[in-house]
């Protein structure tokens, strides 16, 4: 794995900021090291080791199980448990978010779209307790927050089948008719997730399809 590392500081405080590149593009790590050499918010540089600095901004153009264990090996190595991670990363599946969240995660750039001067926002924005997060990823973390939610609730009362509250409410919705899209807006959920709730009572229920979940859902009285 190549390797980058610059230090400066914000806002007339001083802040270490490793840049640390996973997939081995040294050209735009040397782009963020002038980048950041040349921000306002930044004074001079000098080396920082990542163990201590301030903000890291990994980048990741394929975000994999290898990658989010790498990052949550950081967390637990860090001198600095201030530490914030400004992640530059490729298209990710919605399971990796609170593992990178859990690894220190604060801010999320687009790998391919973001320009240094972006990066060099986040990295100050992140330094100063706020997040850069796209609008896509903040819906996911909503729905995780409600899913959690949901289940925490049903935990402490019986089941019906087996079912959750939130998986009733969607397939007593399948029952009347409605498509994801519809089921979506009606619970005000994204459609994506709206999928996996189907999907994850097909495979823990072993049921064969929609129409095979819904039935079952009638004849153990939850809907």
């Amino acid at each position: 794995m190549d390797s980058h590392a610059v230090a400066g500081a914000v806002s007339s405080k001083p802040v270490r900021v490793a840049v640390t590149v996973l997939a081995g593009d040294a050209r735009l790590a040397d782009d963020l090291e002038v980048a950041l050499a040349t921000c306002r918010e930044a004074g001079a540089l000098e080396v920082a080791e990542r163990g201590a600095a301030d903000v890291v901004v990994a980048l990741a153009e394929l975000v994999t199980d290898a990658v989010v264990d790498e990052l949550a090996g950081w967390e637990q190595e860090t001198e600095n448990l201030g530490q914030r991670v400004v992640l530059l990363a490729g298209p990710m599946r919605e399971r990796y978010l609170s593992r990178l969240f859990a690894a220190g995660v604060v801010s999320v750039l687009p790998y391919r779209d973001a320009t240094s001067a972006q990066v060099v926002r986040a990295v100050v924005a992140s330094y100063a307790g706020r997040a850069v997060i796209p609008e896509l990823l903040v819906r996911w973390l909503v729905d995780e927050v409600r899913s959690a939610q949901s289940d925490l609730l049903v935990s402490q009362g019986p089941l019906t089948g087996g079912l959750t509250v939130r998986e009733v409410e969607v397939l007593r919705r399948l029952a009347d008719g409605c498509d994801t899209s519809r089921i979506a807006g009606e619970l005000n959920y994204s459609e994506r997730t709206i999928k996996k709730i189907i999907q994850d009572v097909m495979s823990r229920l072993k049921l064969r399809n929609r129409a095979h979940a819904v039935s079952y859902a009638m004849r153990v009285g939850a809907i």
